[in-house]
Parts: C-alpha cells; sequence; structure tokens
C-alpha cells in the first residue's frame, strides 16, 4: 500500500519547517535510512520552501502503528530530539494518492496553480529512482501524477495569475518599494526560483538587477542569458549597501546574511530603507534584522495575505481541477486493489497447472504417445477454463481487490498437497 508523512505551510509553521528541511545532497542517505529501519519497499521524498512529504509503499497497509514508527525514524535521522508529530499529516492508500495528485496540480500549494512544484516533484521522483528506491507502485503513482498535472494545466485556468512564490514576492516589492522599477534589486540564487524571479522583475519594468550563486559560472551564465549583472559569490556581502531589494532563494540551508551584515550596510548607506525577501527554508536571512528600523524582512510565511488575493482568482479552477484528480485517483485505486489479488490469483493458477500436471503424469506411462498428447491438451485447457472462471469469481466477490477481508481464506482453499 503507499502511504504519505508530511509537513507543509499550513502545519507548520517555517520556523518548524526549518527543522524538518532537508538539504538535496541529504535526500538519499535520509531516503536510505528510512527504508533500512522501516518495513517499506519504496521512497520518495519531496523537499520544498513549503513542504516536506515522504512517500512510501509497503506491502501491508499504511497504519496509525506505520505512522508512529516512520515519524520516531524522521526525528532520528534529522537528529531532533523535541516531539514535532503534531505538525504532521499521514494518508494512506486514497488519501496519500489524492495528496499527491493535489500538490503536484497546484492546489494544494501556497500560490494556487504555482508551477514549480510540478519539476520539484519530478526531481524528487527521478533522485529516488536513479538511486533505485522506488518499486512498481511508487513508480505507477508518480507517472499517474504527472498525466494529472498535465491535464488539470490544460483542462482548467488554475494557473491564471501568480504561478510562482517569486512572482508574489515581485507583488510585494512592487508595493513597497516608492520608485520599484528603478530600485537596485541583487538576487542571490541562480536555481528556479531565483531565475523567475528574475525573469518577472525585468518583465515588471526593473532596469538595474544583479545577481549571484555560490557556483559563479552559474551566475555568469543566468546574468548573460537574461541582461543581469552577475557578482562574484565570495564578494555579494560588499554589494549590499548598493541595492535597495536583496532576494534570496538558495538552499544553503544557513544564514547566509547576518544581523550585523546589514548594520554595516544600513550604515554605509546612510539608514536610505531597505527590503529583504528570504523565499529559502531553512531561512538565509537573520531574522532579527527585522529589529533594524530601515530594513523590512519577509519570509515565505509573510507572503501569505498576497497569495490569499491571487487564491480567489483561481477559486473556480480548483473545482475543474478536482473533477480530473477524483477521476485519476479513482483509477488508480482500481489498479492499485487488482494488485492485492496477484498473490491470490498465482497461487490459483500455480497449484492448480501443478495439480493437473502430477495427476497426468500418473497416467502418461499407460498411454501411447499420441493419446497422452491429445489428453494433455485436453486437462490443460480444463485447467485454463477452470482458472478463468476462478479468478473471474474471485474479482467479483472482492469488487476487483476493493474488499480483502476473504482474500487469505480464498487463498487457502487453492492450496493443495504436494
Amino acid at each position: 500500500m503507499i502511504g504519505i508523512l508530511g509537513l507543509n505551510h499550513k502545519t507548520a509553521s517555517i520556523d518548524v519547517r526549518d527543522k524538518f528541511s532537508i538539504a538535496p545532497d541529504k535526500i538519499i542517505p535520509t531516503a536510505e535510512y528510512l527504508m533500512q529501519h522501516s518495513e517499506i519497499t519504496g521512497i520518495v521524498i519531496i523537499a520544498t520552501c513549503n513542504r516536506t512529504e515522504i512517500y512510501y509503499s509497503r506491502h501491508t497497509d499504511c497504519t496509525s502503528r506505520s505512522r508512529a514508527h516512520m515519524l520516531k525514524k524522521v526525528h532520528e535521522v534529522l537528529d531532533i530530539s523535541e516531539d514535532y508529530s503534531d505538525y504532521f499529516y499521514h494518508y494512506s492508500k486514497a488519501d496519500a494518492i489524492k495528496h499527491l495528485f493535489t500538490v503536484i496540480s497546484g492546489v494544494d500549494s501556497m500560490v494556487i496553480g504555482e508551477n514549480q512544484i510540478v519539476n520539484q516533484i519530478k526531481n524528487a521522483y527521478l533522485t529516488a529512482t536513479e538511486a533505485n528506491l522506488t518499486d512498481a507502485v511508487l513508480m505507477r503513482m508518480f507517472q499517474k501524477a504527472f498525466e494529472c498535472s498535465k491535464r488539470v494545466r490544460s483542462e482548467t485556468e488554475i494557473q491564471k495569475g501568480a504561478t510562482s512564490i517569486g512572482y508574489v514576492a515581485n507583488d510585494l516589492c512592487e508595493k513597497e518599494a516608492t520608485d520599484f522599477k528603478n530600485s537596485k534589486v541583487l538576487i542571490i540564487g541562480a536555481g528556479e526560483t531565483g531565475v523567475l524571479s528574475l525573469q518577472n522583475l525585468k518583465h515588471r519594468g526593473v532596469k538595474h538587477i544583479s545577481i549571484t550563486n555560490r557556483t559563479n559560472e552559474k551566475a555568469l551564465e543566468v546574468a548573460n542569458n537574461l541582461e543581469a549583472n552577475p557578482i562574484l559569490f565570495a564578494n555579494f556581502h560588499e554589494h549590499l549597501s548598493s541595492v535597495d531589494i536583496i532576494i534570496t532563494a538558495t538552499n544553503a540551508g544557513k544564514y547566509l546574511i547576518s544581523k550585523e551584515d546589514v548594520e554595516k550596510a544600513l550604515h554605509d548607506r546612510d539608514n536610505k530603507k531597505q527590503w529583504y525577501i528570504d523565499l529559502s527554508v531553512p531561512r538565509n536571512i537573520d531574522k532579527n534584522i527585522n529589529s533594524l528600523g530601515a530594513v523590512k524582512l519577509f519570509s515565505v510565511d509573510d507572503l501569505q495575505k498576497i497569495v490569499d488575493s491571487h487564491s480567489e482568482k483561481r477559486a473556480l479552477s480548483v473545482d475543474g481541477a478536482t473533477i480530473i484528480i477524483d477521476e485519476l485517483v479513482s483509477d488508480s485505486i482500481a489498479w492499485l486493489n487488482s494488485r492485492s489479488l496477484r498473490p491470490v490469483i498465482n497461487s490459483i493458477t500455480n497449484n492448480l497447472q501443478e495439480l493437473s500436471a502430477k495427476e497426468l503424469n500418473e497416467y502418461k506411462n499407460n498411454l501411447t504417445p499420441e493419446l497422452a498428447k491429445e489428453i494433455e491438451k485436453y486437462t490443460n485447457l480444463l485447467t485454463q477454463k477452470c482458472i478463468r472462471s476462478f479468478i473471474r469469481n474471485l474479482k467479483d466477490v472482492t469488487k476487483n481487490g476493493e474488499s480483502t477481508k476473504s482474500l487469505d481464506s480464498i487463498e487457502q482453499l487453492f492450496k493443495f498437497d504436494s
């Protein structure tokens, strides 16, 4: 069965999400640890600024006991002693599949309809698959999820308006800064979020944009492609005093800008107003800079009010998306249920074939080759007919695997003494 354990922007503040954020280079070790210490057969970990979610599959149902065990192991592998269980949600089977489809379609995002989540989930799935951490169940569910996302985005208007957290951050800056188009902006991080922010700023008419990245070559490449000013990562602190808006979007996992850095920048610019937008989880900017008078700091969670105003524009699209999601969840559950019948079907098939072959062998020695061949042909046809009939009845009795209470008893009926 499939299960999901996670927390997101709805269940946990950024301070809690910080603790359970998993850096890209820690995803595989974390997944392997959970695989080794839990009775699971596959795992995919999705870690973004708004959510940390662990999708897993196991041979048996994902019960409250498995939830408690997984929670314990997540705390252990991340070396967190305090209990944060109350911030986590846990879904299984249909609820888990629906959650995955809802997330990838942008319905569960802070920015409804945002499209960054699609690539984030694709990358998480590919990372797990390349590391041999996924099984047939997870592979099927994630392929179905990609189909769901494509249909929702093509058949509804869910992507109208803001489609990324960077877009929302730029909305905020435009409202805050008095001369926004002439403001000097520094973007720290040349990943997807940073690039989208840069593109949107240029679309809004902002003329002075600089970008830096831990990999200087990446910053130079983005700057050349989008006509921005590249800055060496080692030197970006020297430029803080010369810019009005600073946007951070990295996976550094630590503070890149301290309170002391900002105090120095304010001193050098004679306390001229500055805006800091931290789009990273864990945070990149010391939250204590909010105590400095000429500074305004906004984190991911602070963007919620703007997000809500955009969400109203796409509320009707969510209803259409839900119809598509429910349809594909039903398809997935039907497939998942049919898999639960496979052991019994194999038992019926193998045991009847073995019984037929055993009984036939006892009579072959007393028959002519021609007669033995004819009897074998007839016996195989009769056996296959019985097998098909039993399997058809099995699917009817269990509603194609939806009701599995009687499976053990049915399997016992088709075990014969050797």
